[in-house]
C-alpha cells in the first residue's frame, strides 16, 4: 500500500502541476488560487519520494499531503458546485471542470487511505 500511494502521489502531482498550466495559460487566476495546487504538487512529489526512499515518518508526510490535497479539492469542489451557472477562469468549461475535479477530489481520497493505512503500519 505504501509503494501504490506513493507512485500515485507522483502521477498525481505531476498531473496536478501540468494541468493546472494547461487550464490557467493565457488567463491566470488570481496567485492564491493555483500557488495552491503547485504546494500541493511539491507535497505530494516530495513525500512520495521520501517514501520510497523509506525515510523514517515519510508515510506519515506522504498522508499529510494527501490530506491537504483533498482539503484542497474539497472546497474546489463545492466551490464549483455552487457556482455552475457562472463563467470560469481558464479556459474549461464550468460543468466539466467541477466533473474532472470530483473524479480528482476521489482520487485524493483514495490515495489518504492509502497512506494513511501504510502509516499506521509502520507504527
Amino acid at each position: 500500500m505504501k509503494k501504490s500511494s506513493a507512485y500515485l502521489a507522483i502521477a498525481f502531482g505531476l498531473f496536478l502541476a501540468i494541468g493546472e498550466a494547461v487550464r490557467n495559460w493565457g488567463d491566470w487566476q488570481y496567485w492564491p488560487f493555483w500557488l495552491v495546487d503547485y504546494i500541493a504538487a511539491v507535497l505530494l512529489v516530495a513525500g512520495a519520494i521520501w517514501t520510497l526512499r523509506e525515510r523514517k515518518g515519510a508515510s506519515s508526510l506522504l498522508a499529510g499531503a494527501w490530506g491537504f490535497t483533498s482539503a484542497m479539492f474539497y472546497m474546489s469542489f463545492w466551490s464549483h458546485i455552487a457556482s455552475l451557472d457562472q463563467p470560469v477562469d481558464g479556459n474549461i468549461e464550468q460543468t466539466p471542470l467541477t466533473i474532472i475535479i470530483g473524479i480528482l477530489w476521489s482520487i485524493t481520497i483514495v490515495g489518504f487511505v492509502l497512506s494513511l493505512v501504510a502509516a499506521r503500519r509502520e507504527d
